[in-house]
């Protein structure tokens, strides 16, 4: 994972909001029968195998957000070619499109229809915005939930729960002391549910003095993968740098041309001083039918400089 990417943290409830991509709590799961090793080898590699594989993907989805218990609903029209573009189309309740976007690698487009405007260019507009790195290989896993954040070449530990098997990212001995916590087979489960690690204060100050904003050996990754189709059913990211965290709950999957493809997704971000959350729910989800990216720019619209 690349220094930028640990910035998509910052303020990253404000920009999901507009681009329709995170959720909330979770429902309780039955207890599951494991019976493969437990081992971070066999774990990672058949989550890597049942990765959601596509080139192309097109789905309506309908949100549901609170954003600091301001709570608001709209649907989003999305179109993908993996590795390329990002297309969202907004409407409210009422279904009238309020925004068109599209998002490539490097570029950033826009149709505000609420005040006629439109923007065209890099990233770097939005960023300096909203204060946040628009990483497109983050938003794309989010999309089709593979999983989000994750380092193929990271290393592991891995146990069971009652629901499947826990990926927990190694931690050195400077997050250890952050934290206090010591992650074992023993103490895994226990804290299957804590987005917001209990953080020593007194530790904290002596440690993050050694860090900067950039530094990415602050943050602790959960993956909750389950035994049936090794798809990840739950992910919680810590960024204990600057103390804000975020989860991802996967309640529900359809079979969609023979791949598991998670439905209803929900997400939540916490902050020092705000959280949002983000129900989603997919229908009309297809697979590799290739699709166009409309964008018309209104000719009365005013470019934002």
């Amino acid at each position: 994972m690349t220094a930028k990417r640990l910035n998509i943290f910052k303020h990253l409830g404000l920009f999901l909001s507009l681009i329709v991509l995170l959720g909330g709590c979770r429902k309780q799961r039955e207890a599951v029968i494991i019976s493969g090793p437990a081992t971070p080898n066999f774990i990672t590699r058949n989550m890597e195998a049942n990765m959601l594989q596509y080139d192309w993907i097109t789905a309506k989805v309908s949100t549901e957000a609170d954003m600091n218990g301001e709570k608001m609903s709209f649907k989003t029209n999305l179109r993908m070619r993996k590795d390329s573009i990002i297309w969202m189309s907004i409407s409210p309740a009422l279904g009238i499109e309020v925004a068109r976007m599209i998002v490539t690698p490097d570029s950033v487009k826009f149709i505000d229809k609420w005040n006629d405007k439109y923007y065209l260019g890099t990233h770097d507009f939005i960023e300096e915005r909203i204060n946040v790195d628009l990483d497109f290989q983050f938003l794309q896993d989010l999309a089709v939930g593979n999983p989000i954040l994750y380092d193929s070449e990271g290393k592991f530990k891995g146990t069971k729960d009652d629901e499947g098997y826990v990926l927990t990212s190694r931690s050195k001995a400077k997050v250890r002391k952050i934290t206090g916590v010591k992650y074992t087979r023993k103490n895994a489960e226990a804290m299957e549910d804590t987005i917001v690690l209990d953080v020593d204060e007194k530790r904290y100050d002596k440690v993050i003095e050694k860090f900067d904003e950039d530094n990415n050996e602050l943050i602790l990754k959960r993956y909750w993968v389950g035994p049936d189709n090794f798809k990840v059913i739950r992910t919680i990211v810590n960024d204990l740098l600057n103390l804000r965290s975020i989860q991802a709950d996967y309640e529900k999957f359809e079979e969609v041309e023979g791949q598991f493809i998670p439905v209803k997704m929900n997400y939540k971000i916490v902050e020092p001083t705000k959280q949002a959350g983000f129900r989603m729910e997919y229908t009309r989800v297809k697979l590799d039918k290739a699709t166009t990216f409309p964008f018309t720019i209104p000719e009365k619209f005013v470019k934002i400089e």
